[in-house]
Protein backbone atom coordinates (compact mmCIF):
# COMPACT_ATOMS: atom_id res chain seq x y z
CA UNK A 1 0.00 0.00 0.00
CA UNK A 2 3.19 2.48 1.22
CA UNK A 3 3.97 1.78 -2.62
CA UNK A 4 0.89 2.94 -4.03
CA UNK A 5 0.95 6.08 -2.19
CA UNK A 6 4.24 7.20 -3.12
CA UNK A 7 3.00 7.00 -7.31
CA UNK A 8 1.21 10.50 -9.10
CA UNK A 9 -2.05 10.40 -10.00
CA UNK A 10 -3.34 9.86 -13.46
CA UNK A 11 -4.15 13.01 -13.96
CA UNK A 12 -0.84 14.23 -13.18
CA UNK A 13 0.73 11.61 -15.63
CA UNK A 14 -1.79 12.65 -18.42
CA UNK A 15 -1.30 16.86 -17.93
CA UNK A 16 2.70 16.18 -18.05
CA UNK A 17 2.48 13.85 -21.28
CA UNK A 18 0.49 16.78 -22.79
CA UNK A 19 3.05 19.21 -22.18
CA UNK A 20 5.71 17.12 -23.71
CA UNK A 21 4.10 16.59 -26.77
CA UNK A 22 3.07 20.45 -27.33
CA UNK A 23 6.66 20.95 -26.96
CA UNK A 24 7.50 18.76 -29.50
CA UNK A 25 4.92 19.56 -32.05
CA UNK A 26 5.50 23.30 -31.47
CA UNK A 27 8.80 24.56 -30.32
CA UNK A 28 9.19 27.90 -28.61
CA UNK A 29 10.79 30.60 -29.98
CA UNK A 30 12.32 33.21 -27.96
CA UNK A 31 13.07 36.69 -28.97
CA UNK A 32 14.59 39.76 -27.04
CA UNK A 33 12.96 42.42 -26.01
CA UNK A 34 16.63 44.68 -25.71
CA UNK A 35 18.60 46.12 -28.61
CA UNK A 36 22.06 45.63 -28.71
CA UNK A 37 24.40 48.30 -27.22
CA UNK A 38 25.48 51.32 -29.51
CA UNK A 39 28.79 51.83 -30.50
CA UNK A 40 30.36 54.75 -28.37
CA UNK A 41 30.82 58.03 -30.09
CA UNK A 42 34.70 58.39 -31.69
CA UNK A 43 35.15 62.36 -30.99
CA UNK A 44 37.77 63.60 -33.70
CA UNK A 45 41.15 64.15 -32.43
CA UNK A 46 41.87 67.96 -32.42
CA UNK A 47 45.27 69.05 -34.18
CA UNK A 48 46.02 70.95 -30.73
CA UNK A 49 44.58 71.79 -27.68
CA UNK A 50 42.76 75.10 -27.80
CA UNK A 51 41.84 76.75 -24.11
CA UNK A 52 38.78 78.31 -23.87
CA UNK A 53 39.00 82.31 -24.20
CA UNK A 54 37.05 82.61 -20.83
CA UNK A 55 35.80 80.43 -18.11
CA UNK A 56 32.49 79.18 -17.89
CA UNK A 57 31.29 82.22 -15.17
CA UNK A 58 33.24 85.50 -14.11
CA UNK A 59 34.10 85.69 -10.56
CA UNK A 60 33.28 89.05 -10.21
CA UNK A 61 32.10 89.19 -6.39
CA UNK A 62 34.35 88.88 -3.84
CA UNK A 63 33.45 86.33 -0.66
CA UNK A 64 30.46 86.44 0.78
CA UNK A 65 30.01 87.43 4.41
CA UNK A 66 27.24 86.39 6.83
CA UNK A 67 27.55 88.28 9.32
CA UNK A 68 26.90 91.89 9.90
CA UNK A 69 28.40 94.90 8.02
CA UNK A 70 31.62 96.25 9.26
CA UNK A 71 31.93 99.29 10.66
CA UNK A 72 35.11 101.53 9.02
CA UNK A 73 36.42 101.17 12.66
CA UNK A 74 36.85 98.17 12.83
CA UNK A 75 37.94 97.89 9.15
CA UNK A 76 40.92 99.85 10.06
CA UNK A 77 41.66 97.32 13.60
CA UNK A 78 41.66 94.57 10.68
CA UNK A 79 44.59 96.30 8.47
CA UNK A 80 46.89 96.32 11.90
CA UNK A 81 45.67 93.01 13.43
CA UNK A 82 48.33 90.69 13.46
CA UNK A 83 48.10 86.63 12.61
CA UNK A 84 50.32 84.20 13.42
CA UNK A 85 52.60 83.50 10.18
CA UNK A 86 51.47 86.64 8.65
CA UNK A 87 53.29 89.77 7.05
CA UNK A 88 53.78 92.62 9.59
CA UNK A 89 51.08 95.20 9.65
CA UNK A 90 51.67 97.67 6.88
CA UNK A 91 53.68 101.15 8.20
CA UNK A 92 55.94 99.60 10.60
CA UNK A 93 59.98 98.92 10.18
CA UNK A 94 59.60 95.33 9.37
CA UNK A 95 56.95 96.07 6.48
CA UNK A 96 59.27 98.60 5.26
CA UNK A 97 62.52 96.31 5.71
CA UNK A 98 61.02 93.36 4.12
CA UNK A 99 59.46 94.91 1.07
CA UNK A 100 61.83 97.76 0.12
CA UNK A 101 63.80 97.04 -3.02
CA UNK A 102 66.34 99.77 -2.59
CA UNK A 103 67.60 98.15 1.04
CA UNK A 104 68.11 94.70 -0.24
CA UNK A 105 69.80 95.72 -3.19
CA UNK A 106 72.59 97.59 -0.71
CA UNK A 107 72.75 94.21 1.23
CA UNK A 108 73.71 92.51 -1.67
CA UNK A 109 75.98 94.96 -3.14
CA UNK A 110 77.42 94.92 0.66
CA UNK A 111 77.81 91.27 1.00
CA UNK A 112 79.62 90.79 -2.56
CA UNK A 113 82.15 93.96 -2.27
CA UNK A 114 82.92 92.47 1.50
CA UNK A 115 83.62 89.60 0.08
CA UNK A 116 85.59 90.36 -3.14
CA UNK A 117 87.87 92.63 -0.28
CA UNK A 118 88.45 89.75 1.96
CA UNK A 119 89.74 87.30 -1.06
CA UNK A 120 91.83 90.17 -2.67
CA UNK A 121 93.34 90.86 1.05
CA UNK A 122 94.15 87.02 1.63
CA UNK A 123 95.37 86.57 -1.81
CA UNK A 124 97.79 89.58 -0.93
CA UNK A 125 98.87 88.72 2.30
CA UNK A 126 99.62 85.59 1.59
CA UNK A 127 101.77 86.32 -1.74
CA UNK A 128 103.54 89.46 -0.58
CA UNK A 129 107.12 89.25 0.53
CA UNK A 130 106.87 92.65 2.56
CA UNK A 131 104.22 91.66 5.13
CA UNK A 132 106.07 92.17 8.02
CA UNK A 133 106.08 95.93 6.68
CA UNK A 134 102.72 96.24 7.47
CA UNK A 135 101.54 98.73 10.16
CA UNK A 136 99.72 96.82 13.03
CA UNK A 137 95.65 96.60 13.25
CA UNK A 138 95.94 98.24 16.56
CA UNK A 139 97.48 101.76 14.68
CA UNK A 140 93.83 102.12 12.44
CA UNK A 141 91.90 104.12 15.19
CA UNK A 142 94.77 105.70 16.75
CA UNK A 143 96.60 106.75 13.34
CA UNK A 144 94.46 106.05 10.78
CA UNK A 145 95.86 108.65 8.27
CA UNK A 146 99.19 106.55 8.98
CA UNK A 147 98.14 103.43 8.98
CA UNK A 148 96.05 104.18 5.41
CA UNK A 149 99.31 105.65 4.14
CA UNK A 150 101.61 102.98 4.91
CA UNK A 151 99.33 100.40 3.48
CA UNK A 152 99.70 102.36 0.52
CA UNK A 153 103.52 102.44 -0.03
CA UNK A 154 103.70 98.51 0.88
CA UNK A 155 101.01 98.18 -2.09
CA UNK A 156 103.18 99.79 -4.63
CA UNK A 157 106.62 97.72 -3.33
CA UNK A 158 104.40 94.73 -3.88
CA UNK A 159 103.43 95.71 -7.60
CA UNK A 160 107.10 96.54 -8.35
CA UNK A 161 108.27 93.61 -6.93
CA UNK A 162 105.34 91.39 -8.51
CA UNK A 163 106.27 93.84 -12.08
CA UNK A 164 109.79 93.24 -12.17
CA UNK A 165 109.24 89.26 -11.22
CA UNK A 166 107.25 89.09 -14.68
CA UNK A 167 109.38 91.03 -16.51
CA UNK A 168 112.49 88.66 -15.34
CA UNK A 169 110.29 85.43 -16.34
CA UNK A 170 109.64 87.08 -20.19
CA UNK A 171 113.14 87.91 -20.15
CA UNK A 172 114.48 84.24 -19.48
CA UNK A 173 111.93 83.04 -21.74
CA UNK A 174 112.79 85.05 -24.65
CA UNK A 175 116.54 84.45 -24.10
CA UNK A 176 115.71 80.38 -23.69
CA UNK A 177 114.36 80.66 -27.34
CA UNK A 178 117.27 82.77 -28.69
CA UNK A 179 119.35 80.12 -27.34
CA UNK A 180 117.81 77.59 -29.10
CA UNK A 181 117.83 79.61 -32.38
CA UNK A 182 121.35 80.15 -32.17
CA UNK A 183 122.02 76.34 -31.63
CA UNK A 184 119.88 75.69 -34.71
CA UNK A 185 121.46 77.73 -36.94
CA UNK A 186 124.81 76.32 -35.55
CA UNK A 187 124.05 72.84 -36.41
CA UNK A 188 122.39 73.95 -39.90
CA UNK A 189 118.78 72.73 -38.82
CA UNK A 190 117.51 76.45 -38.91
CA UNK A 191 115.04 76.17 -42.27
CA UNK A 192 112.24 78.62 -43.40
CA UNK A 193 109.80 75.08 -43.14
CA UNK A 194 109.78 75.57 -39.20
CA UNK A 195 106.61 74.52 -38.09
CA UNK A 196 102.77 74.63 -39.45
CA UNK A 197 102.53 78.10 -37.70
CA UNK A 198 105.98 79.19 -39.33
CA UNK A 199 108.02 78.66 -35.76
CA UNK A 200 107.76 80.81 -32.44
CA UNK A 201 111.53 81.17 -32.28
CA UNK A 202 113.24 84.83 -32.00
CA UNK A 203 114.61 86.30 -34.82
CA UNK A 204 116.21 89.50 -35.12
CA UNK A 205 115.29 92.53 -36.96
CA UNK A 206 117.87 91.68 -40.00
CA UNK A 207 116.07 88.47 -40.33
CA UNK A 208 112.63 90.09 -40.58
CA UNK A 209 113.75 92.26 -43.37
CA UNK A 210 113.38 92.00 -47.09
CA UNK A 211 115.71 91.94 -49.77
CA UNK A 212 115.09 95.62 -50.68
CA UNK A 213 115.55 96.82 -46.90
CA UNK A 214 118.39 94.63 -46.69
CA UNK A 215 120.56 96.57 -49.26
CA UNK A 216 120.03 100.38 -47.42
CA UNK A 217 117.00 101.58 -49.93
CA UNK A 218 113.31 100.71 -51.24
CA UNK A 219 113.24 98.53 -54.32
CA UNK A 220 113.22 101.10 -57.26
CA UNK A 221 110.66 100.86 -59.61
CA UNK A 222 111.59 98.73 -62.58
CA UNK A 223 111.54 100.71 -66.09
CA UNK A 224 109.43 99.63 -68.22
CA UNK A 225 111.31 98.93 -71.94
CA UNK A 226 109.93 101.77 -74.40
CA UNK A 227 109.90 98.95 -77.33
CA UNK A 228 107.70 96.36 -75.56
CA UNK A 229 103.91 96.45 -74.60
CA UNK A 230 102.76 96.54 -71.41
CA UNK A 231 101.57 93.25 -71.63
CA UNK A 232 105.24 92.14 -72.56
CA UNK A 233 106.29 94.29 -69.60
CA UNK A 234 103.52 92.32 -66.93
CA UNK A 235 104.89 88.90 -68.20
CA UNK A 236 108.34 89.63 -67.87
CA UNK A 237 108.33 91.17 -64.32
CA UNK A 238 105.66 87.83 -63.13
CA UNK A 239 108.65 85.51 -65.00
CA UNK A 240 111.48 87.22 -62.48
CA UNK A 241 109.73 87.36 -59.29
CA UNK A 242 108.39 83.85 -60.20
CA UNK A 243 112.14 82.90 -60.44
CA UNK A 244 113.51 84.92 -57.53
CA UNK A 245 110.63 83.81 -55.48
CA UNK A 246 109.20 87.38 -54.71
CA UNK A 247 106.67 89.05 -56.44
CA UNK A 248 105.76 93.01 -57.03
CA UNK A 249 102.84 94.79 -54.90
CA UNK A 250 100.35 96.85 -56.28
CA UNK A 251 102.56 100.16 -55.77
CA UNK A 252 105.66 98.17 -57.81
CA UNK A 253 107.82 97.33 -54.54
CA UNK A 254 109.07 94.27 -54.65
CA UNK A 255 107.88 91.86 -52.02
CA UNK A 256 109.72 88.49 -50.66
CA UNK A 257 107.01 85.58 -51.26
CA UNK A 258 105.67 83.98 -47.86
CA UNK A 259 105.30 80.50 -48.02
CA UNK A 260 101.40 80.17 -46.83
CA UNK A 261 99.79 77.08 -44.92
CA UNK A 262 96.60 75.63 -46.04
CA UNK A 263 95.96 79.03 -47.65
CA UNK A 264 95.45 81.45 -44.45
CA UNK A 265 98.46 82.23 -43.50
Amino acid sequence: MSSLRLLPPRATLQLHSRQLQHRLLFPSLRHSSTSPPPKPRVLEKPERFNPPSHPSRLRSRGPKYYGPALSDREREMQKTKRYPHMMPPEGSFMHWFLTDRTIHLWITITILVSLTFSIWLQDFLAKTPYRDLLPPNSMLFSHPITFFGRWAEVYEMHVAYTSAETAERRKAKMDDVAKRSEFRKAHGIESNESGVFGGWTAKPDEDNLGPADREGGRAAAVAPDTDASPIATEVKEAVAAADDGSFVDFEGKTQPAKKKWFGIW
